[in-house]
C-alpha cells in the first residue's frame, strides 16, 4: 500500500479493513494525487446527493463519461439502484497472471439486483427493436435477426452474469427469436477456429508455469539499460511477440504484473505511479497490435476468417500476409505517441535488480528449451503446413492451424510439462465466446439483416472512394470495440462486407474485411474494450482519465495510418 497509489473509491465509500484504511491514510500524507483524487471524488458525491432528478443523473453520467471516469454502464445503473457496485479484484504478484474471464462473486442480494437490472435492461432493448415498425426493405425474418444482434451486443456488453455464460445465452436467444435452430445456434461452437484460441491458451499457460514470459520479460529490462524508452520498448516487443501466438489477454494478464514489480523499485511514489501507467499501457496495447499479426491473435481474428475460409481457400499464412505489415506500421507509432504521451520524471532505472533475478534463475533449463523449440516448430507447421501436406502427400488439412495447436498441446501434456491441473486455470470462456460471435453472424446471413445493413452501407463504399471508405469503415469500427465486445463486431460487419463486395466485381473483399477487423484492435479508450483494459482499470493501475486521453489519440492515429495502408496495398496490387 505504501508503494502503490490507494484504491480510492474504496477508501472513500469506507470498504477497507481498519489496517488497509491506517495504510491508506498514511499515503495520503505523503502523495498529493491520491489527497487530490479523494477530495474530487468525494465532491461529486456530494454534489450527486443533492441533486437526484433523471436529468442530473444523465448529465453527471454523460459528464463522467467525457472524462474518462466511468465504465459506460455500471455508475448509471447503480445511481438507479439497479445494481450494487463491487470492488476491483486483487493484483497478482510478478509470478501470477492477472486472471479474466473470471465470474464476478457477488452475495445473494447483490447478484440478483445485478441480474435483474442488467438482464432487464438487454430484454427491453431486445424486444423494443421487435415492436418498432419494421424498417424498409427488411423482412420480419431480417427484424428478428436485427433483434438478435441487439441482445448479442447488450448481453456481452452488460454483463448481467459472467461474460461466459453471458456468451451462452447467445444460442437460446437465436432459437428463441426463430433465427437459428438448436443444430445451427451450437454447430459454430466446434468450428476449428475456436480450437484454435483454446489450444493457443493452453500453450501460454505452459510458458507461464516455466516462467519463459518473466524471464524474457527480465531480459527485456536488463537489454533496455534502464532508459524508459528503451525499457518500454522491450516489454512492449516482448507483449506482442507472445501476442502474436498465446492470446492477447492472456499474454497482458501474464505481464502486466511484470509491471508492477518494476514500478515497486522506485521510490518516490507519484513517479512510481506514473511509470507504472506507462508500462502498462504499452504492454495492453502492444498485446493487442501483436494479436493482429495471426489468426489466433484475437477472437474477432478468429471470427473472420471462419467466415473468409467459406468464400475462398484461407490459411493461417493468409492472414499473415496482411496482418504483419500492418503490425509493422502500427507498433512503432504506438510506442512513439504513447512516449510522448505519457511523459515520466524517470529517464533511468536501476536494472541491477533485473540483472541479479536473471542470475539466480540460472541458465534456461532444459523444459524451457523443450518449450521454446516447440512452440518454433509449431510456427513452421502454421505457416508452411499447407505446402508439406501437398509434397508429401498427406491428408488434406492434417496441418491446418487448429489441428497443429492440438498437436503441440497434445505434446506437452506427454512430455508431463503441463497437465490437466495446469489447464483448469485458462480462460475458458473464450471458447463460448468465440463460438456465440460466429453463431450471430450465421443467424444474420440466415435471417436476411446482413443483405439490409450491406444495403445501408453501400453508398458508403460504392458512393466514395475507396480510401474514404476505409478511413470511415476502420474509424467507425475501432470507436464501436470501446463499446461492443470485438467478436460481435467482426461478426456484425464481416458477413456484410463479404455480402457488399460480392455485388462490387472490382472490390475484393479481403480489402474491406480485414482493416475492418484488425481496426477492433484499437479499443483502447474504456474498460468496456477489451480484457486488456479491463485488467488496468479493475486493477486501478491506469486513471480513467488518462486511459480515455491517451486511447483517444492512439486509436485515431492508429486508424488513420491502417487505413492508409490497406489503401497502398490495394494500389499495388498485394490483394491479387
Amino acid at each position: 500500500m505504501n508503494k502503490q497509489h490507494i484504491r480510492i473509491r474504496d477508501y472513500v465509500e469506507g470498504k477497507l479493513s481498519a489496517e488497509a484504511s491506517r495504510e491508506a491514510e498514511a499515503h495520503l500524507l505523503d502523495c498529493s494525487r491520491c489527497r487530490q483524487a479523494v477530495e474530487e471524488l468525494q465532491q461529486r458525491r456530494t454534489a450527486g446527493r443533492k441533486g437526484g432528478g433523471p436529468g442530473r443523473i444523465l448529465s453527471r453520467f454523460i459528464g463522467g463519461l467525457l472524462r474518462g471516469e466511468l465504465i459506460i454502464v455500471d455508475p448509471l445503473l447503480e445511481r438507479l439502484r439497479l445494481v450494487r457496485p463491487f470492488g476491483p479484484p486483487k493484483a497478482a504478484t510478478s509470478d501470477e497472471p492477472l486472471r479474466v474471464l473470471r465470474p464476478i462473486v457477488l452475495s445473494g442480494v447483490s447478484r440478483l439486483w445485478r441480474f435483474i437490472g442488467r438482464f432487464g435492461l438487454v430484454l427491453s432493448l431486445t424486444a423494443g427493436v421487435l415492436l418498432l415498425p419494421r424498417p424498409e426493405g427488411l423482412s420480419a425474418a431480417g427484424q428478428r435477426g436485427l433483434a438478435a444482434f441487439v441482445f448479442t451486443a447488450g448481453v456481452l456488453a452488460l454483463e448481467p452474469v459472467s461474460l461466459p455464460i453471458a456468451a451462452l445465452m447467445v444460442p437460446v436467444a437465436l432459437v428463441a427469436l426463430r433465427v437459428a435452430d438448436t443444430s445451427q445456434a451450437f454447430e459454430t461452437f466446434s468450428r476449428p477456429v475456436v480450437f484454435l484460441i483454446l489450444a493457443s491458451l493452453f500453450l501460454a499457460e505452459a510458458l507461464r508455469k516455466h516462467g519463459l514470459t518473466r524471464r524474457l520479460a527480465l531480459l527485456a529490462i536488463v537489454a533496455s539499460g534502464g532508459g524508459t524508452g528503451a525499457l518500454l520498448l522491450g516489454l512492449m516487443s516482448i507483449s506482442a511477440l507472445f501476442s502474436m501466438w498465446v492470446g492477447n489477454t492472456a499474454t497482458a494478464a501474464m505481464l502486466i504484473p511484470v509491471a508492477l514489480t518494476i514500478s515497486r523499485e522506485v521510490s518516490d511514489r507519484d513517479e512510481a505511479a506514473d511509470l507504472l501507467t506507462l508500462l502498462a499501457l504499452g504492454i495492453a496495447y502492444s498485446a493487442s497490435l501483436g494479436g493482429m499479426v495471426t489468426i489466433l491473435g484475437a477472437a474477432a481474428n478468429a471470427v473472420a476468417s471462419g467466415f473468409l475460409s467459406k468464400i475462398m481457400p484461407w490459411t493461417f499464412l493468409d492472414w499473415l500476409k496482411y496482418g504483419l505489415p500492418a503490425f509493422v506500421v502500427i507498433f512503432p507509432l504506438t510506442w512513439l505517441l504513447l512516449f510522448k504521451l505519457m511523459p515520466v520524471a524517470i529517464t533511468r532505472l536501476d536494472v541491477s535488480p533485473a540483472r541479479g533475478q536473471v542470475r539466480d534463475m540460472g541458465p534456461m533449463n532444459r523444459v524451457e528449451r523443450e518449450i521454446l523449440i516447440m512452440l518454433v516448430v509449431t510456427a513452421c507447421l502454421w505457416i508452411g503446413g499447407p505446402f508439406l501436406e501437398a509434397s508429401l502427400g498427406l491428408p488434406p488439412t492434417l496441418f491446418s492451424a487448429a489441428l497443429v495447436a492440438v498437436m503441440a498441446v497434445c505434446y506437452l501434456a506427454i512430455r508431463e510439462i503441463i497437465d490437466w491441473e495446469d489447464l483448469k486455470g485458462i480462460s475458458w470462456g473464450i471458447f463460448l465466446i468465440i463460438g456465440a460471435g460466429l453463431s450471430l453472424g450465421e443467424a444474420l446471413v440466415r435471417s436476411g439483416a446482413t443483405d439490409w445493413f450491406a444495403l445501408l452501407i453501400a453508398p458508403l463504399v460504392t458512393g466514395s472512394s475507396l480510401f474514404i471508405s476505409l478511413i470511415l469503415l476502420v474509424t467507425v469500427s475501432a470507436l464501436l470495440t470501446n463499446l461492443l465486445n470485438n467478436t460481435t463486431i467482426a461478426a456484425v460487419f464481416v458477413p456484410v462486407l463479404i455480402t457488399l463486395a460480392a455485388d462490387q466485381p472490382a472490390l475484393n473483399p479481403l480489402m474491406l474485411v480485414l482493416p475492418v477487423t484488425l481496426a477492433t484492435t484499437f479499443g483502447y479508450s474504456l474498460p468496456s474494450a477489451s480484457g486488456r483494459m479491463a485488467l488496468l482499470a479493475a486493477t486501478g493501475i491506469v486513471p480513467r482519465g488518462t486511459m480515455l486521453r491517451c486511447g483517444l489519440v492512439i486509436t485515431l492515429a492508429s486508424s488513420l495510418a491502417l487505413a492508409v495502408l490497406f489503401y497502398l496495398l490495394a494500389g499495388i496490387g498485394w490483394f491479387g
